[in-house]
């Protein structure tokens, strides 16, 4: 839940995760100004080094393998692969494990690791499956009800689309497929 008290908002996993980082930017853009404001006064008052200042952040860059729970990049994939969209991912497959559903959790995390191995498609292609591919998991993990089937179908649709030509994909988004139909059908 996001905003003000009468007024707060409910956020998806990815939202939220954008919502994170865009307010802890401004923190950072809000801390840089006030360290320049601290050293403006110093320099006016003549005493250098006297006012307290904000510790400078810094980003961290993976330039190695990263691991997340379910899912593992190797060096040569790291940079090309949008991270935040493959953190999504995930973390859907994580709440599917939990959730009693390993058998899709696994065909998920498969295919997601499938698809980041890929030489056959081009880096944007591979974003936007896995895009689509968290966007799936993410009505999987929903509550029936809350369940939205039209967009579901839209995405399977694209997303056999996308995979449709890829050989060394078939199999693992045979199956993939086959379990995400069963599930939100």
């Amino acid at each position: 839940m996001v905003g003000p008290e009468n007024a707060q908002v409910p956020l998806c996993l990815d939202c939220n995760i954008r919502f994170d980082a865009m307010m802890q930017r401004q923190i950072e853009e809000q801390e840089r100004h006030l360290n320049y404001l601290a050293s403006e006064m110093e320099m006016v008052a003549g005493v250098p080094g006297t006012l307290p200042r904000y510790p400078e952040q810094r980003r961290v860059v993976h330039t190695g393998a990263v691991t997340l729970n379910n899912i593992h990049v190797s060096n040569s994939n790291v940079g090309v692969i949008n991270t935040g969209t493959l953190q999504n991912v995930d973390a859907t497959v994580t709440v599917l494990k939990t959730g009693g559903n390993a058998e899709l959790a696994s065909a998920v995390a498969a295919l997601a690791q499938a698809l980041i191995e890929s030489r056959d498609m081009a880096n944007a292609t591979k974003n936007q499956a896995l895009e689509i591919l968290g966007a799936l998991a993410a009505e999987a993990v929903a509550p029936k009800p809350q369940r939205k089937t039209a967009v579901v179908r839209a995405l399977l649709s694209e997303l056999s689309n996308i995979l449709g030509g890829v050989a060394a994909l078939a199999g693992v988004w045979t199956k993939a497929k086959a379990l995400l139909e069963q599930l939100l059908s």
